[in-house]
This record gives C-alpha cells, structure tokens and sequence, in this order.
C-alpha cells in the first residue's frame, strides 16, 4: 500500500520539499528566485521559517543567485510618518511594505546598506534629534529597533567599513570632539565613542563615500571615507588612524553635493536633470552625456541599482488642481569612451516607467532610496 503524501498548511508537514534532508532543502532552495520563495512561505510556517533562515539567505548571497530590489523610504502626505515601499521586479510599480508599529523619524535620519537590510539612524522625532537605530530586513520586511546610540543626532553621516558603522557628527548641543563619532560594531549589537584626533574636523558633513585602494585611483591602506563639508572643504577618514585628514582643497560647486556614489567613478546629481562624474582625485565635475531625455526634470535622488546600472528617481511635472502625483523611476548604464586625449563617460536610459501615481495624496518626500541584492 502506498502512503499517501498529505499537504497541510501548519507545521505538522507530513511530506514534501521539507521532508528532505536540511542541507539538500536548502541547497534546492538556494536556487529559487525570491517571487517564488515568498509564495512558497505562504504555504506553511515550516516554509516561512526556511525563507527567514540566515542560512538560506548567506547560501543564495554565495551562490550569486540574488537580484536588486530598490527600496524607498517615503513620506507620503498626509500620512503621519514615513514608511518603506519597494520597487516590484515583473509589474515594476512601487509598493508599500506593511505598517510599522515604530514611529519612523521624521527627517534629519542617516542611512546605511548591508548584506541583507537598511539601518535608520538618528534623525528627528517631535522636532528633536534622537538616538534612536531601527533597522529594516530586506528579506522579511520587518522593522526592528536595534541599540541606540549614545547620543541624539540629526543631520549625521554613516559610512560601513568592514561591518562597523561610523556616524559623524549631528549632535546639536555637543561640541565635544569625543562624543562626535560613534561606532556601531554590527556583529556585537554594541556602540562605542570614537576619539578622533585631527588637528581639524569637518564641521558637517554634507556627502561622502567609502573608497577602497581601486576607486580612489591612488595607493591606500585601507578603506577610507571621503568626504567633503558644508564650507566645500575635503577630507579623508581612516578607522585604525581614527583621524580625519584635510587635504586643502575646496570644491566650489554647492550644487553638486548631491548624492555622491561610487559607480567606477564618483557620480552626483546636478541640477536640471543632469548627472556628473569625476575621479576622486580630480575636482572638475564632467556631464554624462547621451542622458538628454532626462534634461528639463529635476531629480530627487539617485543610488546604486546593480553593477551594472544605476537608479533615477525624479517627479513628474506639476500639471494643476486636480493633478496625478506621479514618481518616475529610470535605470541607466554607463560607458566610458576616450575623446581625444581626455575620457567621457556616457550614459543610456535602459527604461523608464511611472512607478507611484495616486490622485489622493497631496505630497511626498522622498528621503532614501537604495538597492539590496537579496
């Protein structure tokens, strides 16, 4: 007599995928692409708790067998606060990710990409800075608070080396060196003051990126933040010198302080839809040329979509009372090309497509938006 294989909808599985040996469930699994997974942890908790696994998740990473989700973190009027929407992969429209019960800050917040999440940190609550951390699981779409920081902060900058997370500045009422940065060691769940001894500090920071030996076209040691402050000035951070080094130049350009991220070259949104580069060793910022279409709109933000491509965002045109808010959203792949005796890098608009549009909302800020392989 054959048994008979019964499917069921609780833990209590009798046969099936997870009936199998757990190395071999999690190697099939591992193949999956995520739309499936998901509709796979619909079917029972067993299948949901697989889907939650750290060990599925570290398995696909390794295998290479994840794909770019672009989150956005939204103000949408008149909602109370922001919340999280992602970008779908087949129907390619923004949707938003369910309710958080933690109040989410207000503005002034900083934010950090890891492996599988997003860190929110600091930021502004009631009108005051706090110290508040939450972070967002790209694979779940959970929210959690994780240990707070020593001090309150608004208006800071995060960078990730080698799972730490440093955050300078944002303390309002501190002019103390010692409390200006702070440590999050991400594997220990703990924060620690960082003393920086620089002859100088930046006052704000108003943009910055991590350069490896690579990117920053010269010889490094280690990692490093660039970073450039509000009076234009630049600077160099090294965590195990734990000092910040000005190298006396000033980038006279205010406008160009958007968005800095490393794409082969350090790239920034302009204005009047346009979109620059530079190395960082230089200071003249260049266009990207062939990006014409997008000439006339004036974009919110753009982030880091794959390695190959990176994402838009921009707002469509005001049209009066009665109007469609719409957010617009385009992917763009770059080309280097030498002219002559200089290089040009060349953009192409892969696609572009309205992902948000909705007649019942007054506004939106757009606060962030970034990409995890997942």
């Amino acid at each position: 007599m054959k048994k008979r294989c019964v499917a069921r909808t609780d833990e209590t599985e009798v046969c099936g995928l997870l009936s199998l040996p757990d190395e071999l469930a999690l190697d099939i699994l591992a193949q999956v692409s995520r739309l499936d997974l998901i509709a796979l942890a619909i079917v029972s908790r067993r299948h949901r708790y697989a889907f939650e696994n750290h060990k599925l998740r570290a398995l696909r990473y390794h295998m290479g067998n994840t794909d770019p989700y672009l989150y956005v973190f939204m103000h949408m009027y008149p909602d109370p606060s922001p919340r999280w929407f992602v970008l779908h992969p087949v129907q390619r429209r923004l949707k938003p990710v369910h309710p958080c019960s933690i109040p989410a800050p207000e503005a002034g917040s900083c934010f950090v990409v890891t492996d599988w999440g997003i860190y929110t940190i600091g930021g502004l609550v009631d009108g005051k800075p706090t110290s508040q951390v939450m972070y967002f699981d790209c694979i779940n779409h959970g929210v959690f608070r994780v240990s707070p920081m020593k001090m309150a902060r608004s208006g800071a900058s995060a960078s990730l080396i080698d799972d730490k997370i440093y955050v300078f500045g944002g303390c309002w009422d501190v002019a103390d060196s010692s409390n200006w940065v702070e440590v999050y060691d991400i594997e220990t769940g703990t924060w620690e003051s960082l003393f920086v001894s620089s002859p100088k500090t930046p006052l704000k920071i108003q943009q910055s990126v991590v350069l490896d030996e690579k990117q920053a076209y010269a010889v490094l040691e280690e990692k490093q933040v660039y970073a450039v402050d509000e009076d234009g000035q630049f600077f160099s951070f090294s965590p195990s010198k734990r000092e910040f080094v000005a190298d006396g130049k000033t980038d006279p350009n205010q406008e160009y302080r958007n968005d800095w991220l490393m794409f082969e070259a350090l790239f920034c949104r302009g204005v009047g839809g346009r979109i620059l580069w530079r190395l960082p060793c230089e200071l003249e910022w260049k266009e990207v040329k062939g990006l014409e279409e997008l000439c006339g709109y004036e974009l919110i933000k753009i982030c880091l979509y794959s390695t190959e491509r990176f994402a838009v965002l921009w707002k469509a045109p005001d049209q009066g009372p009665g109007q469609v808010l719409e957010l617009w959203y385009g992917e763009i792949s770059l080309t280097r090309r030498k002219e002559g005796e200089a290089w040009e890098v060349w953009g192409k608009v892969e696609c572009s497509a309205a992902v948000l549009s909705d007649s019942s909302r007054t506004g939106f800020n757009l606060l962030y938006a970034a990409s995890v392989h997942v």
